[in-house]
């Protein structure tokens, strides 16, 4: 209690999860390498393990972060999602020689899988690329110094 946790980031993911049966927090940053990690999974069974906490049980907010629209990737990025997620056909988009990855959702199937409830699920739904004049966002900003930050508090 009286502890906030903070995590930043730029354009990437923040994860922000409360279970309010055991009165538990977590703050989690899933950029690309995060989510290859399956970091949010991660975060789960950690849950688990360690507050005994129940997936039914977590609501996880997801922050404004940069979206499939604009998040654009080489082949050796696309590569590597395909090989951890051989489902991912639907979240990914060739455009030229570039391919764009929904990220948001590979996470949102990997809490759900996790046993997470889809309502428990409460996206923000902003790219940060597409808002860069509200939002800090490093692609989408000329100036590359800035980020935003994701905090979570239990009183």
């Amino acid at each position: 209690k009286d502890l906030a946790i903070c995590t930043t980031n730029a354009d990437c993911i923040i994860l922000m999860m409360y279970d309010a049966k055991k009165n538990v927090i977590a703050n989690v940053h899933s950029g690309w390498k995060g989510t290859i990690q399956k970091i949010a999974a991660k975060t789960i069974d950690k849950m688990q393990e360690e507050y005994n906490c129940n997936p039914q049980d977590i609501i996880c907010c997801i922050s404004p972060s940069i979206r499939k629209c604009h998040f654009e990737v080489d082949k050796d990025v696309k590569d590597k999602f395909e090989q951890i997620f051989p489902n991912i056909k639907e979240k990914i988009e060739q455009k030229n020689e570039k391919w764009h990855i929904d990220t948001v959702k590979i996470n949102t199937d990997m809490l759900k899988e996790k046993g997470v409830k889809a309502e428990n699920i409460i996206d923000s739904k902003i790219c940060t690329v597409c808002n860069s004049e509200l939002i800090h966002s490093y692609r989408g900003s000329k100036h590359h110094n800035g980020l935003e930050i994701g905090i979570i508090e239990l009183k």
